[in-house]
């Protein structure tokens, strides 16, 4: 189940390319071969590992990918003299040594790659192919009386008294004041009644469109169900109270459009010394059969941010396990809910048992 409920236990706790045309090859100078990819951690090695399996891609996919994943010491100023010649590079999001280049025809980027690598210009390339993730479900409660999840009095049928999250015990101290929960999904309707009093521009960004604005467009309505059931704005007299209804809510648009690797590391580490808590409520596609986890970038955020962001306290990162029971799949198969730097919430049913989705 993919949806805000991933916080409930949490919230009261808490690039610019440059073109090189002007370059030519003989001003590549001698330089000492530093290997890079060992001063990675191990999850970053492998994730590495993973993407770079060039046969594990579609032809047809890789002869269209005009951006590339590349680790080399080369500096950026020479990349274009090497054998992979890209037309543009720019540093890749926290990883030193990592560069993202570009090919205006990717048609033969493949293999002037291959030989780069081969020449021991680069120590790892892999294409930056735009994926598309499912969201999650969420309920739609209007009035606190019905939000079993918060309060469960037995008011549903079948429900059983006791049975939700357990936070309305501790709101006369502790509502989420003070923290800022980043909505990470497919967009926030931040003019809501119930969302905009507590909604904070400054932490919000569109990454589909590349603006701050993080309104969703056409039916994306995913992620301000997910803003409301964490932290819609409570004792207010309208519609719903959220787990933390005093915490700051910011979007981050992501899903709502192809991404890679890059956008999804961007989105998780944008401001990271004032946002406390990444909600996700998305994820690969629960058929049973699809395998798949971050890409190095992001597996690097998420593990930097655990560790260094908020000045040192780090970042919480809520994931959903997922909609897959009735696919007969499994959690581990997703490797964003089973980051060890995430924390991963199934759903349950207000009779507590496993929801027939999650």
């Amino acid at each position: 189940m993919r949806y805000a409920l991933v916080v409930l236990t949490l919230l009261l706790l808490a690039p610019v390319g440059t073109s090189f045309a002007e370059v030519a090859e003989d001003d590549i100078e001698p330089f000492e071969n530093e290997v890079i990819m060992p001063t990675y951690s191990r999850a970053v090695q492998l994730a590495f590992a993973r993407v770079s399996d060039i046969d594990s891609y579609d032809s047809a996919e890789l002869s269209e990918a005009y951006s590339w994943l590349v680790v080399t010491w080369i500096p950026k100023e020479k990349h274009i003299a090497t054998i992979g010649s890209p037309d543009e590079s720019e540093e890749a999001p926290i990883l030193r040594g990592a560069y993202i280049w570009t090919y205006r025809n990717p048609r033969g980027a493949l293999e002037s790659l291959g030989a780069s690598l081969d020449a021991g210009e680069i120590e790892s390339f892999s294409p930056l192919l735009e994926k598309v993730y499912s969201p999650r479900f969420t309920p739609n409660d209007p009035e606190f009386d019905e939000q079993w999840h918060l309060n469960n009095s037995g008011q549903t049928s079948g429900g059983v008294v006791g049975e939700d999250a357990n936070v309305t015990g501790v709101w006369e101290k502790y509502n989420g004041y003070g923290v800022v929960i980043s909505v990470v999904d497919d967009g926030l309707q931040w003019n809501h009644s119930d969302i905009q009093p507590h909604y904070s521009s400054a932490h919000s960004y569109d990454w589909c469109d590349d603006d701050g604005d993080p309104s969703p467009s056409g039916f994306n309505g995913h992620g301000t169900s997910v803003a409301g059931v964490a932290g819609a704005v409570g004792n207010n007299s309208i519609y719903v109270a959220g787990a933390a209804f005093g915490a700051t809510i910011a979007g981050s648009t992501l899903i709502a459009c192809g991404l890679d690797d890059s956008m999804e590391s961007d989105a998780l580490g944008y401001h990271n010394d004032d946002i406390d808590i990444y909600t996700n409520s998305w994820g690969p596609w629960d058929d049973g059969v699809t395998l798949e986890g971050p890409g190095p970038l992001t597996v690097a955020t998420i593990e930097d941010s655990a560790y260094n962001g908020r000045s040192g306290l780090g970042n919480i990162y809520t994931w959903a396990a997922g909609n897959g029971l009735t696919a007969n799949d499994n959690s581990n198969y997703d490797g964003y809910a089973n980051n060890r730097f995430a924390i991963a919430v199934t759903a349950i049913t207000h009779m507590g048992q496993q929801s027939w989705y999650a």
